[in-house]
């Protein structure tokens, strides 16, 4: 949002969609940018996926590895191919390196089609898509239109629009200004097809209890 500070907002978003090479459930995968601040986020957020270098993950100066198999390289470029056949234009990468190994160039996507098959599926790998939103009910309007609800990370320094955000968002775990992380001391899990229940904290620890109900007569 426009009071968010955009400096730590980009940062943190480069490294949470491409943490772990962008598979990783809680990496952030389709950013939601008010319009206020799109036109800065979308020219430097490509430019950080852009400057990624791309290599043996051996090599300490790698940013960007291989994905964990072939199959998910293959599904992840097909998901890309379908969405820019849908009509998505592509700021940034969109296709595997010219190198062997099971990479894939850092992505940026834009004008994604809301109702093309890819759009409801989950991009596992280095491919991020961007949305541009009104106002905080487009943006969550734009955010609870999958049918997946793990987790959230929201970028607004104004008081009342974070909370609108924790109340309204349909996600199970909500980040304020950070990048999500999972911490043993949080509840972990998500709503919709994100699963039920959740592991670590105490809350985890209840899940994998068992109770014995017990009632004596007075």
């Amino acid at each position: 949002m426009p009071t968010a500070d955009l400096d730590s907002a980009i940062a943190t978003a480069v490294k949470a969609r491409t943490i772990n090479n962008g598979e990783s459930c809680i990496a952030a995968k389709r950013f939601i940018v008010a319009d206020a601040v799109y036109s800065v986020f979308e020219r430097r957020f490509v430019d950080g996926m852009a400057a990624l270098k791309v290599g043996d993950p051996l090599d300490e100066a790698t940013e960007i590895g291989p994905l964990a198999t072939e199959k998910l390289l293959q599904d992840l470029d097909s998901q890309v191919q379908r969405l820019v056949t849908a009509g998505a234009t592509v700021l940034t990468g969109g296709k595997r390196p010219d190198r062997p190994g099971n990479f894939y160039m850092p992505t940026v996507l834009v004008n994604v089609d809301r109702k093309s098959p890819p759009y409801s599926e989950e991009l596992f790998g280095p491919v991020a898509m961007l949305f541009r939103a009104g106002d905080v009910t487009e943006a969550i309007r734009i955010a609870n239109e999958t049918s997946f609800g793990l987790a959230a990370s929201v970028w607004t320094d104004d008081r009342s629009e974070q909370q609108r955000f924790i109340d309204e968002i349909e996600a199970g775990i909500v980040f304020i200004n950070k990048m999500v992380v999972s911490d043993p001391r949080l509840p972990f899990g998500g709503v919709k097809h994100s699963g039920y229940g959740r592991e670590l904290s105490g809350h985890g620890i209840r899940e994998f209890s068992n109770i014995k109900t017990v009632s004596i007569a007075a």
